[in-house]
């Protein structure tokens, strides 16, 4: 098992001033320092004993400013607004918000003609281009999807199996209950958690109408139009109301997911399949072989989607230290530096680069051999105007589960706001 190394949550105060070297034109590459703007848990601690070694190498420092993430859309978008982005800003990929959230042909740098792009996954790789060109770099597990993870341990005392539909999925959940364990450790405090279900089962949705995404992407068709969708939140919900959740969903934090689930207290959880190293490291009573994986079981779903994107970095094109920057994104993917981070991250398993050795748990190995499908990707990767709006839609997701807001208005928002942010990009096809 790989030494656990804990995410780095605030290396520099949000919004800090980063000191910059006299002489420094646009583009120049005598820069000293260039700075790093990113959401919480995006960078990790071998990333930064990289940019400590970068230093070492290049004499220019390399400054993080981690913005929480509940805030961090938003401070992104005013500095970019600004024109005050940091050098390298980062957000999650995706080949259709990088243009209607970031315009990034107009605000990013591009990089199609770095070394390191000949590497990239080819999946990664769409998800930062546009129109051939390529934007960013994605240093992120992206082979690691959202399942369930499972304490084996307390499934087998009360002889349990996992679930293969949602009936089951219940029936589990009852059980586990009745024995004085809460089912399913759900942090909705976070604000960006309690979506994934919604998402986990895109495959299932595919399979209800096979022209669905195209259909969606060409303003063809709604998601109130379908009622798999309503059908989603409403198990959701059944599964929130049962108590299934726990009593302090609410307040529970994803921060805190390893040590109550290392503690016992809780069966299962919706996590990175890479991270039951985590819960082990994070107690005394289990190992890896303790746990198991599962697909999101909603709607009969038995397929792990897989997920292309993920948190990238892009060179600010009104930065005036574009080739330190374009330097720094060299050296972080030379394969000796993407090795050292799978190796030393426990959440990455591998990385979207080739001839890299991978590092698979055996419960995530098996459970991309049992469940996962390269060409079913999780639908906020793939229908546009989707996954910018996580955060609102999270919060109509939560206000249904209180029962403050109506399942179908939970779907016509999705719906409105896809449609205002087509609009804004003056899509043609709205």
């Amino acid at each position: 098992m790989k030494k656990l190394i804990m995410p780095v949550l605030a290396l520099v105060v949000a919004g800090a001033s980063v000191a910059g070297c006299s002489g420094n034109e646009e583009g120049g590459s005598d820069a000293k320092s260039i700075s790093v703007m990113a959401s919480q848990d995006w960078v990790r601690a071998p990333e930064t004993d990289l940019a400590k070694k970068f230093e070492t190498e290049t004499g220019i420092k390399v400054d993080y400013q981690i913005i929480p993430s509940d805030q961090y859309s938003n401070v992104l978008s005013t500095k970019l607004n600004s024109g005050d982005a940091a050098d390298i800003f980062m957000n999650q990929s995706g080949k259709f918000d990088i243009v209607s959230q970031l315009q990034i042909q107009k605000r990013g740098v591009d990089l199609t003609d770095q070394e390191w792009v000949s590497r990239m996954d080819p999946g990664a790789k769409e998800q930062v281009s546009v129109d051939g060109k390529v934007y960013g770099q994605t240093i992120w597990d992206v082979s690691d999807s959202w399942a369930y993870i499972y304490n084996k341990k307390i499934f087998d005392r009360l002889g349990l199996k996992p679930p293969t539909t949602f009936n089951e999925f219940m029936t589990v959940n009852a059980a586990l209950k009745k024995a004085g364990v809460t089912p399913i450790y759900e942090p909705v405090k976070d604000g960006w958690h309690s979506q994934l279900n919604f998402f986990d089962v895109s495959a299932a949705y595919n399979k209800s109408d096979p022209n669905l995404v195209s259909d969606l992407n060409a303003n063809k068709t709604k998601f109130a139009d379908h009622p798999i969708f309503k059908e989603m939140i409403q198990q959701m919900k059944q599964v929130y109301d049962a108590g299934y959740w726990g009593d302090n969903a609410l307040s529970n934090e994803f921060a805190n997911t390893a040590s109550e689930m290392a503690g016992g207290k809780y069966a299962m959880t919706v996590n990175s399949m890479g991270r039951v190293a985590d819960i082990v490291a994070a107690g005394k009573d289990y190992t890896e072989a303790d746990f198991g994986i599962f697909p999101a079981p909603y709607l009969d779903n038995q397929i792990i989607t897989s997920a292309p994107a993920g948190p990238t970095k892009f060179i600010a094109a009104k930065s005036k230290k574009i080739d330190a920057a374009k330097k720094y994104l060299e050296f972080l993917a030379k394969p000796e530096n993407l090795q050292y981070m799978i190796d030393k991250e426990p959440s990455f398993n591998a990385l979207s680069f080739t001839g890299l050795k991978t590092t698979y748990p055996p419960a995530m190995a098996q459970a991309i051999k049992d469940f996962r499908t390269e060409d079913t990707v999780t639908y906020q990767n793939v229908v546009i105007y989707l996954n910018p709006q996580w955060t609102d839609f999270g919060k109509d997701l939560t206000s249904y589960l209180l029962g403050d807001t109506p399942a179908d208005e939970v779907i016509a928002n999705i719906d409105q706001r896809r449609a205002d942010q087509a609009k804004a990009a003056k899509d043609s096809s709205w």
